[in-house]
């Protein structure tokens, strides 16, 4: 029996959050300034691990919207909302793993909705530096890899990430890097080989609007 973490990531990602915003707000009460909104957009550098899949890195987009919940000038949480889109390209060792299934097209596109809850801290103001969990819902893969025996995609719909990374904050332009790295199995077939989505985001955020939630003391 196949023993995966996907069926668990909403309910672990729903409780992480649901720390993180008791603990900052219960924390920072007093403290807490104001919430920034705005739009990024970038690249990502996400290969998929695993013996059916090349090592190739091929680059996908990310595009969405985050906020900064400034609970004090060093310490912020930054929520996220995404859309990724992960493109990798299978080996010729796919086919031997699981033979039968509809291999029309060895490039695998997948477009997932995803929902970062980073805490971010601020040694300087132009230095973010970023950790947190990421829950991604798989919307669409692509129609070239099925999985004959149940006619579905081969991926898991649901992942888990940790991500960790920096972000230059200058004015109202946001300059980032990060490394995702999926703790979930993204196979969706069975266990004959595990899948692990990591690699690397770069993306350019800018600034749309500015709430003051309370005035500094």
């Amino acid at each position: 029996m196949k023993f995966s973490m996907n069926k668990f990531a909403l309910p672990l990602a729903s409780i992480a959050l649901s720390l993180m915003l008791v603990t900052f707000t219960t924390a920072n009460a007093d403290a807490q300034e104001s919430l920034q909104l705005g739009v990024k957009g970038g690249v990502n550098l996400i290969k998929v691990s695993g013996r059916s899949f090349n090592t190739k890195v091929q680059p996908g987009a990310v595009a969405g919207f985050y906020g900064e919940l400034n609970f004090s000038k060093k310490w912020v949480l930054q929520p996220e909302l995404i859309w990724n889109q992960v493109v990798t390209q299978t080996s010729e060792e796919f086919g031997q793993i699981y033979p039968g299934n509809g291999l029309i097209t060895s490039q695998a596109i997948n477009n997932y909705i995803a929902l970062p809850i980073l805490v971010a801290f601020k040694p300087t103001p132009e230095l973010s530096i970023l950790a947190g969990p990421q829950y991604g819902y798989l919307v669409n893969q692509t129609q070239g890899l099925w999985h004959t025996d149940q006619n579905k995609g081969i991926f898991a719909k649901n992942d888990l990430a940790v991500v960790i990374g920096g972000q230059l904050n200058l004015g109202k332009i946001k300059i980032g890097a990060r490394y995702v790295w999926n703790i979930t199995d993204a196979n969706g077939i069975n266990n004959s080989d595990q899948w692990r989505e990591h690699g690397f985001q770069a993306y350019l955020g800018y600034q749309i609007k500015d709430i003051r939630l309370k005035k500094k003391k």
